[in-house]
């Protein structure tokens, strides 16, 4: 029996576990494609320590907390003109395509 109760409390540990109980609040996954993954990475590295977003797991608090809902051309605009405190054009080209294409799937997905 004792084998048994180990077990099962051990099975109780891996659920809960997995139920997110870290204190924040809970992360959202998205399904992202190729450029969608490319642009997560280079949000995390280059966007991360100002902007929150919880699929990302950021939790900046200098820049716009990006939870709601935007369009991967709001964003990639906001990346090119640098409003208030953010720098123009911290990234360019495809890594901004892909880092709008991201914030814009992890926010309306």
């Amino acid at each position: 029996m004792r084998g048994r109760t180990s077990a099962v409390a051990l099975a109780g540990v891996v659920v809960l576990a997995g139920c997110g109980g870290g204190g924040g609040s809970p992360r959202h996954h998205v399904h992202l494609n190729a450029v969608e993954r490319r642009g997560k990475t280079l949000f995390i590295r280059d966007c991360g320590a100002c902007h929150t977003l919880a699929d990302a797991g950021t939790s900046g608090i200098v820049g716009t907390a990006l939870n709601q809902p935007w369009e991967a051309r709001r964003v990639r605009q906001s990346i090119a003109d640098g409003p208030g405190e953010m720098p123009a054009k911290l990234v360019t080209g495809r890594a901004a395509d892909a880092v709008a294409a991201y914030v814009a799937a992890a926010t309306n997905g």
